[in-house]
């Protein structure tokens, strides 16, 4: 099991990391912008996985007269699922660390995290089952730890950790900077709101984007210290610190 640095995450925690929202976004722009190439192949793999996942899963779906339908076999079919998409998002959300950190990226990066597909799944799952109950509940918390987990494929991916240590550790990232990456999302979404109104052409840019932001977040909060472009485009340091 690799050796987790540990370094980035706890100076993240003890929120002493200086987070500046647009010189990310500056610089998340910019990594987009470099390997924009090998992401948008990878999300073309992603898009092409659930059309091919729609095009088997369709004659388990029955659509009866009042509208309803019966899906047969679906808690087989929605683990299937998942199994097939966490090592793809994974491998997508890791091609964002590695342009963080330096690396070059392939569109056969999105593939490199097959050998992990168990602990990836487990994690999706978990997150999954979290969320949506999060949302029977109330509304809030299914939110919050959809937006808190988000870095959990990525710590099981980079630093091999199990999914509830994932989990966890990704909801206490979440937790010291929640505004500030609120904020963040905030700024995807609503670039995702404009996919309708361009007839879905501004998702090319969108979904690489979102990657490479996700990346670049990961690797500021809990990458590995000894990695990655250590300065934002404004000149900010990302090893600098609050008083």
């Amino acid at each position: 099991m690799k050796e987790v640095n540990t370094g980035r995450i706890n100076q993240t925690l003890a929120k002493q990391y200086q987070f500046d929202v647009k010189g990310l976004l500056r610089k998340a722009a910019s990594l987009t912008k470099m390997n924009f190439g090998s992401l948008l192949q990878g999300c073309v793999v992603l898009f092409l996985t659930f059309v091919v996942l729609g095009i088997i899963v369709q004659p388990f779906i029955t659509i009866h007269d009042d509208g309803t339908y019966t899906f047969e076999h679906q808690s087989i079919i929605e683990i299937v699922a998942i199994c097939v998409v966490a090592p793809l998002l994974s491998g997508l959300y890791m091609m964002g660390v590695s342009q963080a950190r330096g690396h070059k990226i392939t569109v056969f990066s999105t593939f490199q995290y097959f050998p992990l597909i168990f602990l990836l799944a487990l994690t999706q799952l978990i997150n999954s089952i979290l969320v949506q109950l999060g949302m029977m509940l109330l509304l809030i918390p299914g939110i919050y730890f959809y937006l808190a987990s988000t870095f959990s494929l990525m710590l099981v991916a980079d630093k091999k950790l199990t999914p509830i240590s994932a989990i966890i550790l990704s909801c206490r990232l979440f937790n010291a900077y929640w505004k500030q990456l609120v904020s963040i999302y905030a700024v995807i979404i609503l670039l995702f709101i404009t996919v309708p109104f361009t007839l879905g052409f501004s998702l090319i840019w969108v979904l690489p984007f979102y990657f490479s932001i996700t990346g670049l977040l990961y690797q500021e909060l809990a990458g590995d210290s000894s990695e990655g472009v250590s300065t934002l485009n404004n000149g900010v340091n990302e090893s600098s610190f609050d008083a």
